[in-house]
């Protein structure tokens, strides 16, 4: 079931994802991007304890994110050009989906059209996306994010950041 769509004109190189409660400690115009998520170790560290996560577009433009409840379909998985797997938590009832860019100025409030409301607690992430038909990525690319939900904080691996549109597929 669609839980939201979000359209994101985004000019970095990525995407964050967080609920607000999860960066109540960056100050008002605060370059966080350079201070704290500009080294590919940092921006893992941040994606592994699931509060202020990101995954790298390969390149700016125009993305359609859909977020999803539950899990994916396995057809849906086997035919995405593109796929990571990724945890968020939730609080306040409330997730935000910005350009990555925003953390070099940050600014707290974030635009409602790119929010949107679901239950607290942990998710698990599957993230999947294709080519769009010009071949260009970021030209109105469709990016499905499904959200299933866990009792327990969902365990990740990552050595640096999370590259969605760079991944072959298998």
């Amino acid at each position: 079931m669609l839980v939201r769509e979000i359209v994101l004109e985004i000019m970095g190189p990525g995407v964050i994802l967080y609920s607000p409660p999860a960066v109540a400690h960056i100050r008002e115009g605060a370059d966080y991007l350079r201070e704290h998520f500009w080294k590919p170790e940092d921006v893992a560290q941040h994606v592994m304890a699931c509060q202020l996560t990101a995954f790298a577009t390969g390149s700016p433009g125009s993305f359609r994110l859909r977020f999803r409840d539950g899990p994916p379909d396995d057809r849906d998985v086997l035919a995405a050009d593109f796929k990571l797997r990724l945890g968020f938590q939730v609080r306040a009832g409330t997730f935000c989906v910005r350009d990555l860019y925003d953390l070099a100025h940050w600014a707290a409030e974030c635009p409602t059209e790119q929010q949107a409301s679901v239950s607290d607690g942990w998710y698990r992430l599957t993230v999947l996306s294709s080519l769009p038909r010009s071949g260009l990525i970021g030209d109105n690319q469709v990016i499905e994010v499904n959200m299933e939900p866990t009792h327990v904080m969902p365990k990740l691996r990552w050595n640096g950041v999370p590259q969605l549109c760079t991944s072959a597929r298998a």
